[in-house]
């Protein structure tokens, strides 16, 4: 037992006497310190070392110069050394960063500088239309105009003017990628009209996903070119208006759903120009034989220019109106043959329909029918239309009292055959409107036709004419000229089980 405690005291001994001789032991390490740079910069630190040592860095963008070498460790004997540092921009981000530079001597370390890389300063970068570089966001008035981003953060539009129309409805990129976007005035009948400059103050503000950096862009616009033009009414819509015969009373049918929506009071527009400078053109729609043509500026469409109202004189027939309004830039171009320049021919049908063309659709002011707003009973008159077209043709009442008698009716319409088509037969399909005269009837044989011509019936066997359901699911005869077209009155007799109801007298086809 007193050999082992013997032993014990020996072995303390010792290990004080080995501390004691090693200098490294009670070595100083330098007071550390705190060095601000940014990316590029060189800064230098001096420390002074007692004993070999060697000094390394935890971060890739700060490294210690060697000569000319760039190291992460650099090692040396004891004295007073000056490290100059590397700082670069790999990895920056837009936090400060922070490394670390650590002295070893012996077994032993310290931190004895803390090196802060000041974080990289947002940079966002707008591009025109045609990839030049600009320092304001131009935005379209009719159309979008484009322009591009890039940025060095992931970025998004976070707030700009409510009358500022952003394509897809946002604006958002990653870091260092240019994206493209596109934005327009919204237009309310006068914002459009003016330019926005950049003393007007006017921006979009872009922001990194934590809202730490923002950077408002300023918007320009031009204003209105002189080929555009914005035309609002107070109901929103130019399409699917109706209009009494007497011209008080207005209303809008849905064209899907048929539902027609009352509207009070006059017309009231808001057009927008360029110096307020724009020509009102009307057309009437007529429809003859079931094919429209257009006639230019009838006197029955009025335009108040002082009021900006739009209203029609009274009518006794079911009449077809266009209004449109065209910039100077526009109606320059077409002054000199409006028509023709307005309208081309759709040959979708089979047959040449004059049809306005697409790029002046925007141009519109206002398409409608004024037509007799009192409910026609469903089983009233008769419903006629172009077998191609779809156009109707107005059945007039016929007065013939003694061919009525001959037929035996009370009862009997009028209307005129369609013209002739090259290579095309085209016909009139007739829902002569009678109670009970339906498919199923007819099916039945209590629902009948006789149709003469020349003294004899017409044939379904030759094709002449043909009984079945139209478009709408409704009974209908449907009647085709022969080759050589009609020369003479056709007289169709309809009949619900045996009994003559109505007669249509159709007369032959004049151009």
């Amino acid at each position: 037992m007193k050999h082992n405690i013997i032993t014990l005291l020996l072995a303390v001994a010792t290990l004080f006497y080995s501390c004691d001789r090693d200098p490294l032991a009670k070595a100083k390490f330098p007071k550390p310190q705190t060095i601000e740079c940014e990316a590029g910069d060189k800064p230098s630190i001096t420390l002074t070392m007692e004993h070999d040592w060697r000094l390394s860095s935890d971060a890739l963008w700060c490294k210690i110069y060697n000569l000319t070498e760039q190291v992460q460790d650099i090692a040396g004997t004891a004295g007073t050394h000056t490290f100059t540092l590397a700082i670069t921009d790999e990895s920056q981000a837009l936090t400060d960063s922070e490394a670390h530079l650590t002295l070893h001597i012996g077994e032993r370390s310290s931190v004895v500088a803390t090196i802060i890389r000041k974080a990289e300063s947002a940079q966002l970068r707008i591009f025109d239309s045609e990839g030049n570089p600009t320092e304001v966001i131009k935005i379209g008035s009719m159309e979008y105009l484009q322009f591009s981003i890039e940025a060095n953060f992931r970025f998004a539009a976070t707030r700009l003017p409510e009358w500022v129309d952003i394509e897809g409805g946002a604006i958002s990129g990653g870091a260092n990628k240019r994206i493209t976007a596109s934005a327009r005035i919204v237009a309310n009948g006068s914002r459009e009209r003016y330019p926005v400059k950049v003393e007007d103050g006017h921006t979009i503000t872009f922001s990194n996903e934590e809202g730490s950096k923002n950077i408002a862009v300023p918007i320009i616009f031009d204003g209105m070119s002189d080929r555009e033009i914005t035309i609002l009414n107070e109901a929103g819509t130019t399409f699917g208006w109706e209009i009494s015969l007497d011209g008080t009373e207005k209303r809008i049918v849905d064209d899907f759903t048929g539902e027609a929506t009352p509207y009070d009071g006059d017309i009231r527009y808001s057009i927008a120009a360029r110096e307020d400078k724009f020509e009102v053109v009307s057309f009437e729609m007529q429809v003859v034989r079931g094919i429209p043509t257009y006639t230019e500026n009838p006197e029955w469409i009025k335009f108040d220019r002082a009021t900006m109202t739009l209203s029609v004189e009274p009518s006794t027939t079911t009449r077809y109106g266009l209004v449109m309004a065209f910039p100077t830039g526009i109606y320059e171009e077409i002054k000199g043959d409006i028509k023709a320049s307005l309208f081309e021919l759709d040959y979708t049908s089979g047959i040449g329909i004059e049809t306005l063309r697409y790029e002046y659709m925007p141009c519109t002011m206002l398409d409608f029918t004024q037509r007799d707003f009192s409910e026609v009973g469903a089983y009233e008159g008769m419903y006629i239309y172009h077998s191609l077209t779809a156009y109707e043709i107005p059945a007039e009442v016929y007065t013939d009292e003694t061919k009525m008698a001959e037929y035996g009716v009370t009862l009997a319409y009028t209307c005129p055959f369609v013209n002739a088509v090259e290579g095309k037969r085209p016909g009139i399909i007739i829902d002569p409107r009678i109670e009970e005269w339906t498919s199923a009837t007819q099916e039945s044989g209590r629902a009948t036709a006789e149709l003469h011509y020349k003294g004899r019936l017409l044939k379904i066997s030759e094709n002449e004419y043909y009984m079945g359901e139209n478009k709408d699911e409704v009974m209908a005869i449907h009647l085709w000229g022969p080759n050589d077209n009609f020369d003479e009155e056709v007289y169709i007799l309809f009949k619900l089980d045996g009994k003559a109801e109505k007669l249509l007298v159709v007369t032959p086809p004049t151009k």
